[in-house]
């Protein structure tokens, strides 16, 4: 209830701000992300998951040198797993972990020089998908498997962005974005679904977009 809450109000913030402020630049935005998840000890190895990002911006100027850009958008993230137990002949499991988030990243903008800016900020997800697709060969006998992990997840995820962005003079933007999650995806691990209760989103982010006005 409390995240919920925060998160209205940090829409209901910007939008507020945005009526007031004439300067305003709203615009759309795409591009890749390269993710993975982080977690303890584990039999399991883990490697980058590419995947797609997309949504809505909007550019609210503080001062000369300062700007809040908050942002919503769909991003498809995750991870690749592998494991292979030496002691067993032809023993090999590879499974891709799907997670896709409604984000909301808000990210405070410094300007070094005309175009270029150093941001950071908060960021809320909300799950939308969980799903591990898997593939394992066990003595010679293959399984391909789709298990939902949605009742797992905690559902809300928590992070922080680092990044750069340059904007170009005729409207068009990009940045490259770092993702830090500091909140557990899954209440608990599991096993047999191949998920530990530690795991944590990482993703480096590339977009290009483009400002309406």
């Amino acid at each position: 209830m409390k995240k919920s809450i925060l998160i209205l109000g940090t829409l209901f913030l910007c939008v507020t701000v945005m009526a007031q402020n004439q300067k305003v630049k709203l615009g759309v935005k795409a591009g890749l992300n390269i993710s993975t998840l982080t977690f303890d000890e584990s039999e399991l190895n883990s490697s980058n998951k590419l995947g797609f990002t997309a949504g809505a911006m909007a550019e609210i100027p503080l001062t000369k040198k300062f700007s809040v850009q908050p942002e919503l958008l769909f991003s498809q993230q995750g991870t690749k797993t592998s494991f292979s137990d030496p002691d067993v002949t032809n023993s090999v499991y590879k499974g891709t972990i799907e997670l896709n988030y409604l984000n909301i990243p808000v990210m405070l903008k410094y300007y070094l020089v005309e175009g270029l800016s150093l941001q950071a900020g908060p960021q809320i997800g909300i799950l939308l998908k969980a799903k591990n697709k898997y593939q394992d060969n066990f003595l010679g006998y293959e399984n391909h498997e789709s298990l939902d992990l949605k009742e797992y997840s905690s559902g809300i995820d928590t992070s922080v962005n680092l990044g750069l962005g340059y904007q170009f003079k005729d409207k068009f933007y990009t940045d490259l974005r770092y993702t830090i999650s500091y909140s557990n995806i899954f209440k608990e691990g599991d096993p047999n679904h191949f998920i530990n209760n530690d795991m944590k989103n990482r993703v480096f982010q590339i977009t290009v977009g483009y400002f309406f006005k």
